[in-house]
Parts: structure tokens; C-alpha cells; sequence
């Protein structure tokens, strides 16, 4: 009896190590704090690969509030840094979603109005680019045609001097 008693334990005690950081554990949030303190950490490093790995991973997990808000602003501002525009407007609109009252929302909110406005910009830079293509190939056809006819007038003109 002593000896099941003892196997039981055992196993409650090495499994129970490995649930308690799992969502619903008792030490869920501190594993998640750690996390998002190591990747902080390593954002002022300049490791932002490996941050930003770390930061996926607090955001991708269950959420806890004054954790993942924060995950999502710092992974946001990451991606936004290597160029990873949609998915870093994702990332803060989902902050803004999952956690209105966050203190990370308000600055979310700033840099997703900031994104759109860019965009905007963006597809009017392409619209001008067209326009400007558009206008470059008339004004040669325009250029093609004075020339034709400048090479008719002088043709005319020495015609009706013979």
C-alpha cells in the first residue's frame, strides 16, 4: 500500500510541475510574465527575431490581461519594424478588441489609424504613378505627331517651290 501510495505521488509530483505553467495552472501567469520579460529584454538587445518569437507565443497561448496586451502592442511594433505591415495591424487590432481597457490600447489605436492613413497614401502614390505613366506615353505620341508634322510642312514647302 505504502509503495502505491508512494508511485502515485510520484507521478502527481513530476506531472504536476509540468500542468501547473500550462493555462489554468497556478504559475500560468508567472511563466507568461517571464516570457514577455525575456523578450522586453531581448528587444532592447536588439534580438528582435527571437522576441519576437517569444511574443508569438504569449499571444497565440489563452490571454491574461496585462500579459497579452502588452505582448500583442510589443509584437506589433516588431513586426511593424521588419516590415510585416498586415500582420502588425492584426496584431493591434486585436489588442484593441481583446482589451479595450489596456493602457496599451490607446497607442494601438494611434499606430493602426497611423497604418491606414499610410495605405491610403500608398494607393494614391500608385494612382499618380499610373496617371504620370499614362501622361509620359501621350506627350511622346503628341511629340511623334509634331514631328510628323514638321516633316510634312518641310516636305510641302519644297514642293511648292519646283
Amino acid at each position: 500500500m505504502k509503495r502505491y501510495l508512494l508511485t502515485i505521488y510520484l507521478a502527481m509530483a513530476m506531472g504536476g510541475c509540468a500542468t501547473m505553467t500550462k493555462p489554468g495552472g497556478i504559475l500560468y501567469r508567472t511563466a507568461q510574465e517571464n516570457k514577455l520579460a525575456r523578450a522586453t529584454k531581448l528587444m532592447g538587445e536588439r534580438k528582435s527575431a527571437t522576441a519576437a518569437e517569444l511574443l508569438a507565443s504569449v499571444c497565440s497561448e489563452p490571454g491574461i490581461e496585462g500579459v497579452t496586451d502588452e505582448a500583442l502592442f510589443r509584437l506589433g511594433v516588431l513586426r511593424l519594424e521588419s516590415n510585416q505591415e498586415k500582420q502588425a495591424q492584426h496584431d493591434l487590432e486585436r489588442l484593441k478588441k481583446e482589451y479595450p481597457k489596456s493602457p496599451w490600447a490607446p497607442m494601438a489605436a494611434s499606430l493602426t489609424e497611423f497604418l491606414s492613413s499610410t495605405d491610403d497614401m500608398r494607393q494614391q502614390g500608385r494612382r499618380l504613378k499610373e496617371q504620370n505613366l499614362s501622361l509620359t506615353k501621350e506627350n511622346k505620341e503628341l511629340h511623334q505627331s509634331i514631328d510628323q508634322l514638321k516633316s510634312l510642312e518641310l516636305e510641302l514647302g519644297r514642293g511648292s517651290k519646283h
